[in-house]
Protein backbone atom coordinates (compact mmCIF):
# COMPACT_ATOMS: atom_id res chain seq x y z
CA UNK A 1 0.00 0.00 0.00
CA UNK A 2 1.52 3.33 -0.79
CA UNK A 3 2.42 5.12 2.11
CA UNK A 4 0.72 9.36 1.70
CA UNK A 5 2.63 11.65 1.64
CA UNK A 6 2.30 15.44 2.85
CA UNK A 7 2.92 17.52 -0.48
CA UNK A 8 3.84 21.43 0.36
CA UNK A 9 2.89 24.21 -2.57
CA UNK A 10 6.17 25.67 -3.75
CA UNK A 11 6.59 29.17 -5.12
CA UNK A 12 9.37 30.87 -7.04
CA UNK A 13 11.15 33.46 -5.72
CA UNK A 14 10.42 35.70 -8.05
CA UNK A 15 6.44 35.35 -7.17
CA UNK A 16 7.77 35.38 -3.43
CA UNK A 17 9.35 38.75 -4.15
CA UNK A 18 5.92 40.02 -5.36
CA UNK A 19 4.03 38.57 -2.65
CA UNK A 20 6.04 40.52 0.03
CA UNK A 21 6.28 43.58 -2.19
CA UNK A 22 2.51 43.29 -1.81
CA UNK A 23 2.19 42.54 2.06
CA UNK A 24 4.38 46.20 2.04
CA UNK A 25 2.49 48.04 -0.24
CA UNK A 26 -0.95 46.87 1.40
CA UNK A 27 0.42 47.34 5.05
CA UNK A 28 -1.67 50.33 7.03
CA UNK A 29 0.23 53.57 7.41
CA UNK A 30 2.69 53.77 10.10
CA UNK A 31 0.93 56.54 12.30
CA UNK A 32 -2.54 55.68 10.67
CA UNK A 33 -5.18 55.94 13.48
CA UNK A 34 -1.97 55.48 15.74
CA UNK A 35 0.39 58.64 17.96
CA UNK A 36 -1.29 61.99 17.48
CA UNK A 37 0.43 65.20 16.11
CA UNK A 38 3.61 66.12 18.06
CA UNK A 39 2.16 70.06 17.75
CA UNK A 40 -1.06 71.35 18.38
CA UNK A 41 -1.58 75.17 17.41
CA UNK A 42 -5.15 76.54 18.08
CA UNK A 43 -6.52 78.44 14.85
CA UNK A 44 -8.14 80.86 17.24
CA UNK A 45 -4.69 82.30 18.83
CA UNK A 46 -3.50 83.09 15.58
CA UNK A 47 -6.73 85.27 15.07
CA UNK A 48 -8.11 83.08 12.39
CA UNK A 49 -12.03 83.44 11.32
CA UNK A 50 -13.98 80.92 10.19
CA UNK A 51 -14.30 80.75 6.30
CA UNK A 52 -17.33 80.18 4.66
CA UNK A 53 -17.83 76.50 3.80
CA UNK A 54 -20.10 77.16 0.46
CA UNK A 55 -16.97 79.10 -0.83
CA UNK A 56 -14.32 75.82 0.53
CA UNK A 57 -16.57 73.62 -0.82
CA UNK A 58 -16.63 75.88 -4.51
CA UNK A 59 -12.80 75.50 -4.90
CA UNK A 60 -12.17 79.28 -3.87
CA UNK A 61 -8.89 79.31 -2.18
CA UNK A 62 -9.67 81.18 1.52
CA UNK A 63 -6.93 79.79 3.97
CA UNK A 64 -3.46 78.06 3.11
CA UNK A 65 -0.25 76.26 5.46
CA UNK A 66 3.05 76.07 4.21
CA UNK A 67 6.39 75.80 5.39
CA UNK A 68 9.05 78.64 5.15
CA UNK A 69 11.55 76.27 6.93
CA UNK A 70 11.32 73.54 9.45
CA UNK A 71 10.80 75.67 12.06
CA UNK A 72 8.40 78.31 10.83
CA UNK A 73 5.06 78.54 9.19
CA UNK A 74 2.94 80.74 7.13
CA UNK A 75 -1.07 80.85 7.50
CA UNK A 76 -3.14 82.38 5.82
CA UNK A 77 -6.82 83.19 5.66
CA UNK A 78 -9.62 85.16 4.66
CA UNK A 79 -10.60 88.16 7.17
CA UNK A 80 -13.83 90.51 6.86
CA UNK A 81 -12.17 93.99 6.74
CA UNK A 82 -13.69 97.15 5.47
CA UNK A 83 -12.22 97.67 2.74
CA UNK A 84 -11.37 101.63 0.55
CA UNK A 85 -13.21 101.87 -2.15
CA UNK A 86 -11.32 101.71 -5.92
CA UNK A 87 -12.19 104.08 -8.22
CA UNK A 88 -13.10 102.01 -11.56
CA UNK A 89 -12.63 98.83 -9.89
CA UNK A 90 -13.92 96.43 -12.55
CA UNK A 91 -17.06 95.13 -12.12
CA UNK A 92 -16.23 91.45 -11.78
CA UNK A 93 -13.92 91.92 -9.25
CA UNK A 94 -14.66 90.17 -5.62
CA UNK A 95 -12.44 91.97 -3.76
CA UNK A 96 -11.54 90.68 -0.46
CA UNK A 97 -9.17 90.71 2.32
CA UNK A 98 -6.38 88.18 3.85
CA UNK A 99 -4.06 87.98 6.47
CA UNK A 100 -0.70 86.42 6.56
CA UNK A 101 0.49 84.83 10.34
CA UNK A 102 4.41 84.04 10.42
CA UNK A 103 4.62 81.35 12.99
CA UNK A 104 7.52 79.83 14.98
CA UNK A 105 7.69 76.10 15.86
CA UNK A 106 7.01 74.30 17.85
CA UNK A 107 5.61 77.08 20.07
CA UNK A 108 3.06 78.13 18.26
CA UNK A 109 4.45 82.04 18.67
CA UNK A 110 3.19 84.48 16.09
CA UNK A 111 6.67 86.63 14.58
CA UNK A 112 5.04 88.70 12.51
CA UNK A 113 1.26 89.63 10.25
CA UNK A 114 0.54 91.72 7.67
CA UNK A 115 -2.48 91.83 4.96
CA UNK A 116 -3.38 91.59 1.41
CA UNK A 117 -5.75 92.75 -0.49
CA UNK A 118 -7.04 90.71 -3.22
CA UNK A 119 -8.91 90.87 -6.35
CA UNK A 120 -10.93 87.34 -6.68
CA UNK A 121 -11.51 83.92 -5.06
CA UNK A 122 -8.85 81.92 -6.98
CA UNK A 123 -5.43 80.87 -5.48
CA UNK A 124 -3.10 83.74 -4.79
CA UNK A 125 -0.03 81.80 -2.51
CA UNK A 126 2.97 79.42 -4.32
CA UNK A 127 5.72 78.41 -2.22
CA UNK A 128 8.58 78.58 -4.34
CA UNK A 129 10.91 76.70 -1.41
CA UNK A 130 14.18 78.53 0.47
CA UNK A 131 11.73 79.80 2.38
CA UNK A 132 10.45 82.31 -0.84
CA UNK A 133 6.75 82.67 -2.05
CA UNK A 134 4.93 84.03 -4.69
CA UNK A 135 1.73 86.07 -4.53
CA UNK A 136 -0.62 86.82 -7.12
CA UNK A 137 -2.60 90.06 -6.93
CA UNK A 138 -5.13 90.42 -9.97
CA UNK A 139 -2.88 89.45 -12.99
CA UNK A 140 0.35 90.63 -10.83
CA UNK A 141 3.11 87.85 -9.25
CA UNK A 142 5.54 89.28 -6.61
CA UNK A 143 7.58 87.13 -4.39
CA UNK A 144 8.40 87.56 -0.56
CA UNK A 145 10.52 86.18 1.94
CA UNK A 146 9.26 86.29 5.36
CA UNK A 147 12.64 84.95 7.52
CA UNK A 148 15.24 86.39 4.93
CA UNK A 149 13.35 90.05 5.69
CA UNK A 150 12.24 89.26 9.49
CA UNK A 151 15.10 91.22 10.88
CA UNK A 152 15.10 94.18 9.10
CA UNK A 153 11.10 94.77 10.00
CA UNK A 154 9.77 94.04 6.76
CA UNK A 155 9.17 90.00 6.61
CA UNK A 156 6.67 90.47 3.74
CA UNK A 157 8.55 93.17 1.85
CA UNK A 158 7.50 92.20 -1.84
CA UNK A 159 9.49 92.26 -4.63
CA UNK A 160 8.27 93.19 -8.21
CA UNK A 161 8.72 89.67 -10.41
CA UNK A 162 5.98 89.72 -13.17
CA UNK A 163 2.69 91.66 -14.32
CA UNK A 164 0.69 91.49 -17.14
CA UNK A 165 -2.60 92.99 -19.02
CA UNK A 166 -3.60 89.12 -20.01
CA UNK A 167 -5.87 87.26 -17.06
CA UNK A 168 -4.02 85.00 -15.37
CA UNK A 169 -5.34 81.45 -14.83
CA UNK A 170 -3.21 78.82 -13.59
CA UNK A 171 0.90 78.92 -12.60
CA UNK A 172 2.39 75.25 -12.12
CA UNK A 173 5.69 75.05 -10.45
CA UNK A 174 7.67 72.03 -10.89
CA UNK A 175 8.39 70.02 -7.63
CA UNK A 176 11.77 71.42 -7.13
CA UNK A 177 10.77 74.87 -8.01
CA UNK A 178 13.25 75.03 -11.07
CA UNK A 179 10.36 75.97 -13.67
CA UNK A 180 7.62 77.91 -13.46
CA UNK A 181 4.33 77.76 -16.53
CA UNK A 182 2.45 80.83 -16.07
CA UNK A 183 -0.92 80.04 -18.04
CA UNK A 184 -3.11 83.19 -18.97
CA UNK A 185 -5.80 84.37 -21.50
CA UNK A 186 -7.02 87.69 -23.04
CA UNK A 187 -8.89 89.47 -21.18
CA UNK A 188 -12.15 90.08 -22.08
CA UNK A 189 -15.29 92.08 -20.67
CA UNK A 190 -17.72 90.07 -18.01
CA UNK A 191 -20.66 88.45 -20.02
CA UNK A 192 -23.88 90.48 -18.51
CA UNK A 193 -25.49 88.76 -15.73
CA UNK A 194 -28.77 86.48 -16.49
CA UNK A 195 -31.92 87.89 -14.94
CA UNK A 196 -33.23 86.48 -11.82
CA UNK A 197 -35.77 83.54 -11.87
CA UNK A 198 -39.14 84.53 -11.40
CA UNK A 199 -39.87 80.75 -10.32
CA UNK A 200 -37.42 78.33 -8.58
CA UNK A 201 -33.97 78.75 -8.00
CA UNK A 202 -31.75 81.35 -10.51
CA UNK A 203 -30.40 79.15 -13.36
CA UNK A 204 -26.41 78.53 -13.15
CA UNK A 205 -24.26 80.72 -15.32
CA UNK A 206 -22.85 79.08 -18.62
CA UNK A 207 -19.21 78.62 -18.10
CA UNK A 208 -17.39 81.50 -19.79
CA UNK A 209 -15.19 81.22 -23.53
CA UNK A 210 -11.23 81.21 -22.74
CA UNK A 211 -10.04 84.35 -25.04
CA UNK A 212 -12.09 85.22 -28.00
CA UNK A 213 -14.79 83.48 -29.77
CA UNK A 214 -12.99 81.26 -32.19
CA UNK A 215 -9.77 80.82 -31.45
CA UNK A 216 -8.95 77.09 -31.01
CA UNK A 217 -5.98 77.94 -28.46
CA UNK A 218 -6.70 80.33 -26.72
CA UNK A 219 -4.35 79.90 -23.51
CA UNK A 220 -0.95 81.00 -23.69
CA UNK A 221 1.73 79.12 -21.64
CA UNK A 222 5.22 81.03 -20.77
CA UNK A 223 7.95 78.86 -19.26
CA UNK A 224 10.24 80.44 -16.95
CA UNK A 225 13.80 78.98 -15.38
CA UNK A 226 13.92 79.74 -11.88
CA UNK A 227 17.22 80.03 -9.63
CA UNK A 228 16.53 80.64 -6.08
CA UNK A 229 19.67 81.64 -3.98
CA UNK A 230 20.42 79.96 -0.92
CA UNK A 231 20.08 83.31 0.91
CA UNK A 232 18.54 86.33 0.99
CA UNK A 233 14.90 86.81 -0.75
CA UNK A 234 16.17 87.20 -5.00
CA UNK A 235 14.14 84.96 -7.15
CA UNK A 236 16.03 85.13 -10.65
CA UNK A 237 13.95 83.99 -13.68
CA UNK A 238 14.59 83.61 -17.42
CA UNK A 239 11.74 83.50 -19.89
CA UNK A 240 12.53 79.82 -21.60
CA UNK A 241 9.44 79.57 -24.13
CA UNK A 242 6.11 79.63 -25.41
CA UNK A 243 3.42 77.86 -26.60
CA UNK A 244 -0.14 77.44 -27.03
CA UNK A 245 -2.90 74.79 -25.52
CA UNK A 246 -6.84 74.81 -26.11
CA UNK A 247 -7.66 74.22 -21.74
CA UNK A 248 -5.98 75.22 -18.91
CA UNK A 249 -3.58 73.28 -16.94
CA UNK A 250 -2.39 69.35 -18.08
CA UNK A 251 1.54 70.07 -18.20
CA UNK A 252 4.02 67.53 -16.86
CA UNK A 253 7.10 69.59 -16.89
CA UNK A 254 10.22 70.13 -14.64
CA UNK A 255 13.29 71.90 -15.82
CA UNK A 256 14.93 69.51 -18.24
CA UNK A 257 12.21 68.11 -19.81
CA UNK A 258 8.23 67.19 -19.73
CA UNK A 259 6.15 64.02 -20.54
CA UNK A 260 3.98 63.29 -23.40
CA UNK A 261 1.43 60.89 -23.20
CA UNK A 262 1.24 58.21 -26.11
CA UNK A 263 -2.08 56.34 -26.79
CA UNK A 264 -1.02 52.94 -27.90
CA UNK A 265 -4.22 51.51 -28.21
CA UNK A 266 -6.15 48.89 -26.56
CA UNK A 267 -6.27 50.71 -23.57
CA UNK A 268 -2.47 51.25 -23.24
CA UNK A 269 -0.77 53.94 -22.79
CA UNK A 270 2.91 55.09 -23.24
CA UNK A 271 4.99 58.00 -21.54
CA UNK A 272 8.22 59.93 -23.09
CA UNK A 273 10.09 62.09 -21.87
CA UNK A 274 11.33 65.01 -23.86
CA UNK A 275 14.68 66.63 -22.40
CA UNK A 276 14.80 70.19 -23.70
CA UNK A 277 18.23 69.34 -24.38
CA UNK A 278 18.72 65.46 -26.16
CA UNK A 279 16.93 62.32 -27.55
CA UNK A 280 13.20 61.30 -26.15
CA UNK A 281 13.32 58.73 -23.96
CA UNK A 282 10.43 55.82 -23.84
CA UNK A 283 9.46 55.01 -20.56
CA UNK A 284 7.57 52.35 -18.72
CA UNK A 285 3.95 52.01 -20.34
CA UNK A 286 0.72 52.25 -18.27
CA UNK A 287 -2.61 50.20 -18.34
CA UNK A 288 -5.79 52.47 -18.13
CA UNK A 289 -9.14 52.41 -19.44
CA UNK A 290 -8.87 56.80 -19.51
CA UNK A 291 -6.36 59.04 -20.53
CA UNK A 292 -3.44 58.95 -17.79
CA UNK A 293 -2.57 61.93 -16.09
CA UNK A 294 1.29 61.94 -14.69
CA UNK A 295 3.25 63.97 -12.71
CA UNK A 296 6.45 64.94 -11.40
CA UNK A 297 7.04 64.12 -7.75
CA UNK A 298 10.75 65.30 -8.11
CA UNK A 299 13.10 65.97 -10.99
CA UNK A 300 13.66 62.04 -11.56
CA UNK A 301 10.43 60.47 -10.57
CA UNK A 302 6.82 61.36 -11.64
CA UNK A 303 3.57 59.49 -10.61
CA UNK A 304 0.02 59.11 -13.19
CA UNK A 305 -3.36 58.64 -12.24
CA UNK A 306 -5.41 56.41 -14.29
CA UNK A 307 -8.47 53.72 -14.48
CA UNK A 308 -9.04 50.28 -14.44
CA UNK A 309 -12.72 50.75 -14.98
CA UNK A 310 -14.63 53.56 -15.96
CA UNK A 311 -13.60 57.29 -16.06
CA UNK A 312 -12.57 58.53 -12.40
CA UNK A 313 -8.65 57.79 -12.13
CA UNK A 314 -8.54 54.87 -9.24
CA UNK A 315 -5.30 54.08 -9.92
CA UNK A 316 -2.04 55.45 -8.91
CA UNK A 317 1.15 54.54 -10.23
CA UNK A 318 5.43 55.62 -9.41
CA UNK A 319 7.73 55.51 -12.39
CA UNK A 320 10.64 56.92 -12.68
CA UNK A 321 13.10 58.51 -15.77
CA UNK A 322 15.05 54.99 -16.23
CA UNK A 323 11.81 53.56 -17.22
CA UNK A 324 10.28 51.86 -14.68
CA UNK A 325 7.36 51.59 -13.04
CA UNK A 326 8.02 50.86 -9.50
CA UNK A 327 4.82 50.53 -7.98
CA UNK A 328 1.10 50.70 -8.42
CA UNK A 329 -1.97 51.08 -6.13
CA UNK A 330 -5.62 51.56 -5.89
CA UNK A 331 -6.80 54.74 -4.43
CA UNK A 332 -10.35 53.88 -2.73
CA UNK A 333 -13.18 55.50 -2.92
CA UNK A 334 -14.64 58.52 -5.09
CA UNK A 335 -13.53 61.71 -4.75
CA UNK A 336 -13.55 65.31 -6.58
CA UNK A 337 -10.56 66.99 -6.49
CA UNK A 338 -6.28 66.26 -5.42
CA UNK A 339 -4.15 68.63 -4.18
CA UNK A 340 -0.06 67.59 -3.77
CA UNK A 341 3.00 68.76 -1.95
CA UNK A 342 6.33 67.54 -2.41
CA UNK A 343 9.48 67.30 -0.42
CA UNK A 344 12.23 65.92 -3.19
CA UNK A 345 15.01 65.35 -0.93
CA UNK A 346 13.68 62.75 0.98
CA UNK A 347 11.72 61.33 -1.85
CA UNK A 348 8.42 61.59 -0.53
CA UNK A 349 5.02 63.38 -1.74
CA UNK A 350 1.29 64.10 0.19
CA UNK A 351 -1.80 63.58 -2.10
CA UNK A 352 -4.32 65.17 -0.35
CA UNK A 353 -8.01 64.04 -2.19
CA UNK A 354 -11.26 65.78 -1.14
CA UNK A 355 -13.57 62.83 -1.02
CA UNK A 356 -17.56 62.91 -2.46
CA UNK A 357 -19.45 61.97 -5.65
CA UNK A 358 -18.32 63.83 -8.42
CA UNK A 359 -22.35 63.41 -9.92
CA UNK A 360 -23.75 65.36 -7.22
CA UNK A 361 -25.70 68.40 -8.32
CA UNK A 362 -24.61 70.44 -5.42
CA UNK A 363 -21.08 69.92 -4.65
CA UNK A 364 -20.45 74.16 -5.09
CA UNK A 365 -22.58 73.95 -1.76
CA UNK A 366 -20.71 71.38 -0.05
CA UNK A 367 -23.48 68.44 -0.77
CA UNK A 368 -22.35 65.50 -1.33
CA UNK A 369 -18.50 66.06 -0.06
CA UNK A 370 -17.72 63.28 2.60
CA UNK A 371 -14.40 64.05 3.79
CA UNK A 372 -10.50 65.50 3.03
CA UNK A 373 -8.09 62.63 3.12
CA UNK A 374 -4.21 63.12 3.06
CA UNK A 375 -1.55 60.17 2.59
CA UNK A 376 1.86 60.72 2.86
CA UNK A 377 4.24 58.15 0.28
CA UNK A 378 7.82 57.05 0.38
CA UNK A 379 8.18 57.42 -3.47
CA UNK A 380 10.20 54.85 -4.43
CA UNK A 381 8.50 52.09 -2.67
CA UNK A 382 5.26 53.38 -2.70
CA UNK A 383 4.68 52.70 1.11
CA UNK A 384 2.38 54.91 2.58
CA UNK A 385 3.88 56.15 5.75
CA UNK A 386 0.87 59.01 7.18
CA UNK A 387 -2.65 59.18 6.43
CA UNK A 388 -4.74 62.08 8.47
CA UNK A 389 -8.24 63.60 7.23
CA UNK A 390 -8.13 67.36 7.07
CA UNK A 391 -11.34 69.61 8.32
CA UNK A 392 -13.18 71.74 7.16
CA UNK A 393 -12.89 70.34 3.92
CA UNK A 394 -10.93 72.43 1.62
CA UNK A 395 -11.77 71.86 -2.33
CA UNK A 396 -9.15 74.04 -3.06
CA UNK A 397 -6.26 72.68 -1.08
CA UNK A 398 -3.47 74.29 0.36
CA UNK A 399 -4.94 73.09 3.80
CA UNK A 400 -1.48 70.78 4.77
CA UNK A 401 1.97 70.97 3.67
CA UNK A 402 5.28 68.84 3.60
CA UNK A 403 8.12 70.33 5.69
CA UNK A 404 11.17 70.81 3.15
CA UNK A 405 13.22 67.91 4.69
CA UNK A 406 9.86 65.34 4.24
CA UNK A 407 10.14 64.53 8.20
CA UNK A 408 6.73 66.65 9.12
CA UNK A 409 3.20 67.18 7.98
CA UNK A 410 1.30 70.04 8.84
CA UNK A 411 -2.76 70.03 8.27
CA UNK A 412 -5.47 72.12 9.41
CA UNK A 413 -8.01 70.04 11.26
CA UNK A 414 -10.67 70.27 14.55
CA UNK A 415 -10.00 73.88 14.91
CA UNK A 416 -5.56 73.69 15.03
CA UNK A 417 -2.56 73.79 12.91
CA UNK A 418 -1.50 69.97 13.93
CA UNK A 419 2.30 68.97 12.60
CA UNK A 420 2.67 65.14 12.23
CA UNK A 421 6.41 63.87 13.01
CA UNK A 422 7.31 61.28 9.99
CA UNK A 423 9.46 58.72 10.45
CA UNK A 424 13.37 58.76 9.05
CA UNK A 425 14.30 57.50 6.51
CA UNK A 426 15.75 54.01 6.94
CA UNK A 427 18.71 52.38 4.95
CA UNK A 428 16.84 51.63 2.01
CA UNK A 429 14.83 54.69 1.44
CA UNK A 430 18.29 56.19 1.52
CA UNK A 431 19.84 54.00 -0.71
CA UNK A 432 16.80 54.53 -3.06
CA UNK A 433 17.17 58.42 -3.05
CA UNK A 434 20.51 58.45 -3.76
CA UNK A 435 19.85 56.72 -6.87
CA UNK A 436 17.19 58.64 -7.69
CA UNK A 437 19.27 62.11 -7.20
CA UNK A 438 21.32 60.12 -9.83
CA UNK A 439 18.86 59.80 -12.33
CA UNK A 440 17.93 63.68 -12.67
CA UNK A 441 19.15 64.68 -16.30
CA UNK A 442 21.08 67.49 -16.82
CA UNK A 443 19.81 70.87 -16.84
CA UNK A 444 19.53 73.04 -20.28
CA UNK A 445 19.58 76.57 -21.01
CA UNK A 446 18.86 76.43 -24.71
CA UNK A 447 14.83 77.50 -25.79
CA UNK A 448 12.20 75.45 -24.37
CA UNK A 449 9.86 74.24 -27.61
CA UNK A 450 7.36 72.26 -26.58
CA UNK A 451 5.82 70.02 -28.90
CA UNK A 452 3.26 68.18 -27.15
CA UNK A 453 2.48 64.69 -27.28
CA UNK A 454 4.32 61.87 -29.24
CA UNK A 455 2.09 60.64 -32.61
CA UNK A 456 0.64 57.49 -31.22
CA UNK A 457 1.74 54.15 -33.78
CA UNK A 458 -1.39 53.24 -33.79
CA UNK A 459 -4.83 55.06 -35.23
CA UNK A 460 -5.70 57.45 -32.13
CA UNK A 461 -9.06 57.71 -30.89
CA UNK A 462 -11.28 60.62 -31.21
CA UNK A 463 -10.40 61.43 -27.46
CA UNK A 464 -6.45 61.14 -28.27
CA UNK A 465 -6.35 62.83 -31.24
CA UNK A 466 -8.07 65.83 -29.18
CA UNK A 467 -5.18 65.65 -26.91
CA UNK A 468 -2.83 65.88 -29.44
CA UNK A 469 -3.81 69.00 -31.18
CA UNK A 470 -4.48 70.36 -28.05
CA UNK A 471 -0.76 71.96 -27.47
CA UNK A 472 1.13 73.67 -30.22
CA UNK A 473 4.78 74.39 -30.37
CA UNK A 474 5.54 77.71 -30.83
CA UNK A 475 9.39 78.95 -31.32
CA UNK A 476 10.28 81.89 -28.28
CA UNK A 477 11.93 83.50 -31.34
CA UNK A 478 8.78 83.85 -33.38
CA UNK A 479 6.19 84.68 -30.38
CA UNK A 480 4.79 88.09 -31.15
CA UNK A 481 4.95 89.93 -27.96
CA UNK A 482 1.24 90.60 -28.18
CA UNK A 483 0.31 87.06 -26.95
CA UNK A 484 2.60 86.41 -24.01
CA UNK A 485 2.45 88.12 -20.52
CA UNK A 486 4.14 91.49 -20.06
CA UNK A 487 7.42 90.67 -17.85
CA UNK A 488 8.60 93.61 -15.69
CA UNK A 489 12.28 95.06 -16.34
CA UNK A 490 13.35 92.81 -13.28
CA UNK A 491 12.33 89.86 -15.04
CA UNK A 492 15.76 88.10 -16.54
CA UNK A 493 14.88 89.13 -20.98
CA UNK A 494 14.23 85.96 -22.73
CA UNK A 495 17.59 83.52 -24.18
CA UNK A 496 19.05 85.11 -27.11
CA UNK A 497 17.80 83.50 -30.84
CA UNK A 498 19.26 80.22 -31.65
CA UNK A 499 20.29 79.96 -35.81
CA UNK A 500 17.87 77.63 -36.92
CA UNK A 501 19.91 74.58 -37.63
CA UNK A 502 20.54 74.70 -33.89
CA UNK A 503 16.92 74.92 -32.96
CA UNK A 504 16.08 72.01 -35.17
CA UNK A 505 18.72 69.97 -33.85
CA UNK A 506 17.59 70.19 -30.17
CA UNK A 507 13.51 70.62 -31.17
CA UNK A 508 11.57 68.09 -28.55
CA UNK A 509 10.52 65.01 -30.64
CA UNK A 510 12.56 65.05 -33.41
CA UNK A 511 14.95 62.71 -32.68
CA UNK A 512 13.78 58.56 -32.72
CA UNK A 513 13.91 57.09 -29.24
CA UNK A 514 16.75 54.69 -28.78
CA UNK A 515 14.80 51.39 -27.94
CA UNK A 516 11.11 50.75 -27.63
CA UNK A 517 9.56 50.65 -24.18
CA UNK A 518 8.79 47.10 -22.88
CA UNK A 519 5.78 45.51 -21.40
CA UNK A 520 6.14 44.39 -17.49
CA UNK A 521 6.52 40.78 -16.48
CA UNK A 522 6.36 39.12 -13.75
CA UNK A 523 9.10 36.79 -15.24
CA UNK A 524 12.39 38.79 -14.32
CA UNK A 525 15.12 36.06 -13.04
CA UNK A 526 17.54 34.49 -16.06
CA UNK A 527 16.14 32.15 -18.51
CA UNK A 528 12.34 32.70 -17.14
CA UNK A 529 10.12 32.85 -20.35
CA UNK A 530 6.05 33.16 -19.96
CA UNK A 531 4.58 30.15 -20.93
CA UNK A 532 3.75 29.97 -25.14
CA UNK A 533 6.73 32.71 -25.78
CA UNK A 534 9.98 32.64 -27.23
CA UNK A 535 12.06 34.59 -24.45
CA UNK A 536 11.18 38.32 -26.14
CA UNK A 537 8.72 39.16 -24.00
CA UNK A 538 4.95 38.83 -24.27
CA UNK A 539 3.28 39.19 -27.25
Amino acid sequence: MPVPVRTYATLRLSQLLWLALLVLLTAPPLFAGGSGPAVRIPLDSLGFEPQSPQFLAAGSSMLTVNYVDSNHLLFTFGVHRLMERIPNDPPDDEDRTVEAVLVELPSGHVLARTDWRLHDNGQYLWSLGHGRFLLRTHDTLTTFAPMANLTSGQPFRQRDFLTTDRRIGVVLLSPESDLMIVESVERTPPAPAAPASLFGPDPKPAPEPLGKPGDPDPVALNFYRLALPDTGDVVEATLAGIAHAAHFGGVAAMGAGHIAIVDEGRQEWGFDFHPFNGKVKELAPFASTCNPMPRFVSSSEFVAFGCHTGDLPQVIGGFNLRGEEMWEQNLFGDYVATFMTFAPTSGRFALGRVMGEAASDNLDQGAGLTGQSVVVYQMDSGKQILHVDCSPVVRAGQNFALSPDGMSLAAIRENSVEIFPLPPLSKKDQSDLKEARAMIPQGSELPIEFAGPTPAPAPASPASAETASAVKATSPATQSAATAPVAPPSLSPPPPTQPAAAVTTTAVGDAAPEQHRKRPTLYTLPGETPPGNDGDGPK
